[in-house]
């Protein structure tokens, strides 16, 4: 009598298909999961950035009598130079060859590649500013005045946010060789805040708008921006807009430590006022009062 062999029986072309049917709907389910998360992780570090940076800017506030770092392209000295806020950055940075800090806790991690620094200052909280920003601030209708760390409502007054690195670093003013500065690179710009018109108006520089207008030209990487602040980087995909459009939300840092994630609808009213949840200086209520 003959040994019965047991017969190996494989999976028919119907199983198989079923089976990386499921297997596909399961991947389907889980992408967006991921993806996700990995906006949510990427949202908790970048607020870490900002709470460590601001954290930086208070304390060279401590050593400087209230003042915070100064501003100027004519000095050519701004608020992440090396021996300005370098000094009270803990974590591990990098450096450029002109002495300022990029990259690592500058870079939120939802930028695009590339880019070398995603915050910007609020140019009212410079302890110093360029000379063409002065007469902004001077005669009967400024558009903000400057503040330093003993300014009132603290909670509520801006000293970094997130910006669109749209400049192309280092500026050909900083390159090594003269001419020189394209380098596919880029960089936030070290203050935003000042500009704030709308579009194809005569409008004072008014708070609210400057959450939503700044006319910033940048054809090289965007376009014509909406507003310098950046809300694309932590937009829910649901959410419709291009990179320039205000929708979305966006981290700020606030003169007393704390950063807070707000969307524009928070930032703004739809009359295009601030609702002062954020202030960019300590005569914000006076200018849109003046300015209905």
């Amino acid at each position: 009598m003959k040994d019965r062999q047991p017969r190996l029986r494989g999976f028919t072309l119907i199983e198989l298909l079923t089976v990386v049917m499921i297997i596909s709907i399961l991947i389907a389910l889980l992408i967006p999961a991921l993806a996700g998360a990995r906006r949510a992780a990427q949202r908790v570090q970048c607020a870490s950035n900002l709470r460590q940076l601001t954290a930086a800017l208070m304390n060279y506030a401590v050593a400087f009598k209230g003042s915070f770092p100064g501003n100027s392209g004519e000095i050519n000295q701004y608020w992440y130079d090396r021996y300005a806020i370098g000094r009270y950055v803990k974590s591990p940075y990098e450096m450029s060859n002109s002495e300022q800090c990029v990259g690592s806790v500058f870079v939120c991690p939802a930028d695009l590649d590339n880019s070398m620094r995603s915050y910007s200052m609020n140019v009212y909280a410079s302890g110093f500013v360029s000379r063409f920003v002065k007469p902004h601030l001077e005669g009967d209708n400024p558009v903000g005045k400057l503040w330093n760390s003993g300014v009132s409502e603290s909670s509520k007054m801006i000293l970094l946010i997130e910006s669109f690195s749209d400049e192309d670093w280092p500026a050909e003013d900083q390159a090594p060789v003269p001419g020189v500065g394209r380098t596919g690179q880029w960089s936030s710009p070290a203050v935003v805040g000042l500009s704030g018109r709308a579009p194809n108006s005569n409008i004072a520089s008014t708070p609210g708008m400057r959450f939503i207008s700044g006319g910033r030209s940048v054809p090289a990487r965007f376009g014509d921006c909406a507003s310098q602040i950046c809300y694309s980087r932590h937009r829910s995909p649901k959410e419709p807009g291009s990179l320039g459009n205000a929708s979305g939300m966006v981290n700020i840092g606030f003169a007393d430590g704390h950063v807070q994630l707000l969307s524009a609808n928070e930032l703004v009213d739809s009359n295009g006022h601030s609702t002062f949840e954020a202030m960019w200086s300590p005569i914000d209520r006076q200018i849109e009062e003046a300015n209905p």
